[in-house]
């Protein structure tokens, strides 16, 4: 795969403005350019795949001190002789900007100067929702997932990425390196919190049973579920495919299980069961989508508890389109249009459907403001594909377009329990953004499916 001259210019044109370059693109195949994960307010892992399967080293500084001086103050050695390096940074300041440059063994100068930003103790901040990056059987995520992250990548202040997983179409080295070298800009200056997807266990030879997720845990180094909390904000990142269902089946494509939901039941319940000031959840497949009048049955466990403790709001991937809805007030979104192949909108709709769009291809950008018990979330499109799944590059407006505004409270007046951090209630609200009209060939057909619900989920991943 390579990137077009005006692409790379475009995005060492960008970092360059704030002193960041992205790695040069004739190195990605076998150098995948650092990643931040797992970043607190005082620590954060900073993660690459090096080609010479050595050690390698981190020299960083405070970006104002880099920016004034161009030297790093901090060096550190991973010294493990390994391709996948993982090296945890501590004793960082609280809400502050890093900038750090990985040096492989053997090759120093593969990689360029990149940033991340800790946690703060308080906000506003403002953060952003991709799922399902992944390339369809007809093209590349250079023809699709590229202009996502390359937006991304323009947004000025984004503090960390929730990624709904599906990140490549198959657990493979090549095709995780294809996922990295277009993620390369949108990774240069911030933090990923990713979960695992189906397509983490796909096997690049469509064997009968699901690989380890090998490449997956890898890249991230991340329990499959796990938490994280940002201004007294707590994230909650769950596993929902199940591999296990694949093998009982004799395919390589993990489906939902009872089992795994409520092996994850009680963890969930202590996450929840906080006085925070809000809890936001991210989970591959969703417990709700178009055409359904009642939540997947298979994840009812999690949905009851997201409902007894008033969670703010619900973010899942794996259908590839975007769709909001209102469970008993609560937003739930779908933010599957990453790069996928696009899913067909259903014409029957629950009463809880607000709205949707598919073969739009972007991301969900979310502002939180704890102070005022306050989020705003935008739904926001690069571009359109034309059909579901060919090898078209896409239609990419000259500049992101806001589809869609809703605001929402981080709790309800029911859950403030008079917590003075907590402002008034905001309710519920939402604008529909004015986005370039689709011709009729991108808008497709709609679709009504009779299937029952885990296999229509199945078959529209």
């Amino acid at each position: 795969m390579t990137l077009k001259p005006c692409h790379i210019l475009g995005t060492i044109l960008l970092l360059c403005t704030i002193g960041i370059a992205p790695v040069l693109a004739d190195t990605w195949e076998n150098n995948w350019a650092p990643w931040v994960t797992n970043t607190t307010t005082t620590s954060a892992n900073i993660n690459w795949w090096q080609e010479t399967g050595g050690t390698g080293s981190i020299a960083y500084a405070k970006t104002v001190d880099f920016a004034r001086t161009g030297r790093f103050d901090t060096t550190v050695t991973d010294v493990s002789a390994i391709p996948s390096h993982h090296v945890l940074l501590t004793g960082l300041d609280t809400g502050t900007s890093y900038t750090y440059l990985v040096k492989p063994s053997g090759n120093p100068g593969i990689f360029t100067p990149r940033a991340f930003r800790t946690m703060p103790e308080s906000g506003p901040y403002t953060f952003v929702v991709i799922s399902d990056a992944q390339e369809g059987s007809a093209y590349s995520e250079n023809q699709r997932f590229h202009y996502v992250a390359e937006a991304i990548a323009k947004e000025p202040d984004v503090l960390f990425i929730l990624s709904g997983g599906d990140h490549s179409r198959f657990d493979n080295f090549g095709h995780w390196a294809i996922f990295f070298n277009n993620a390369d800009g949108m990774l240069s200056n911030t933090t990923i919190f990713p979960v695992i997807g189906n397509h983490e266990y796909h096997d690049i030879n469509h064997g009968d049973a699901p690989t380890p997720a090998t490449y997956y845990h890898d890249a991230f180094a991340v329990p499959n579920n796990y938490s994280f909390d940002v201004a007294e904000i707590r994230y909650i990142l769950l596993d929902s495919p199940d591999p296990n269902e694949a093998i009982l089946a004799h395919t390589d494509n993990p489906t939902p299980s009872l089992n795994l939901t409520l092996s994850q039941v009680s963890w969930l319940r202590s996450q929840l069961d906080n006085r925070l000031l809000g809890t936001f959840t991210l989970q591959h497949n969703p417990n709700w989508l178009d055409g359904w009048t009642t939540v997947e049955p298979l994840y009812a466990p999690w949905d009851s508890l997201y409902q007894e403790y008033g969670i703010s709001a619900s973010f899942a991937g794996h259908i590839h389109t975007y769709e909001r809805y209102a469970i008993n007030g609560t937003p739930y979104f779908i933010v599957g249009n990453a790069g996928g192949p696009a899913s067909e909108i259903n014409a029957t709709l629950p009463s809880g459907y607000q709205n949707g769009s598919t073969r739009r291809l972007g991301y969900l950008k979310v502002t939180v403001n704890p102070a005022n018990n306050s989020a705003t979330a935008q739904e926001i499109v690069v571009g359109y594909a034309y059909s579901d799944d060919d090898n078209r590059t896409p239609f990419i407006y000259p500049s992101p377009v806001t589809d869609e505004t809703i605001s929402f409270p981080l709790k309800r007046s029911l859950f403030l329990d008079n917590n003075p951090k907590m402002a008034a209630t905001v309710p519920e609200s939402g604008t529909r953004g004015l986005s370039p009209s689709l011709p009729a060939a991108g808008l497709g057909v709609i679709l009504v499916f009779g299937a029952v619900a885990i296999v229509l989920l199945n078959k529209r991943r």
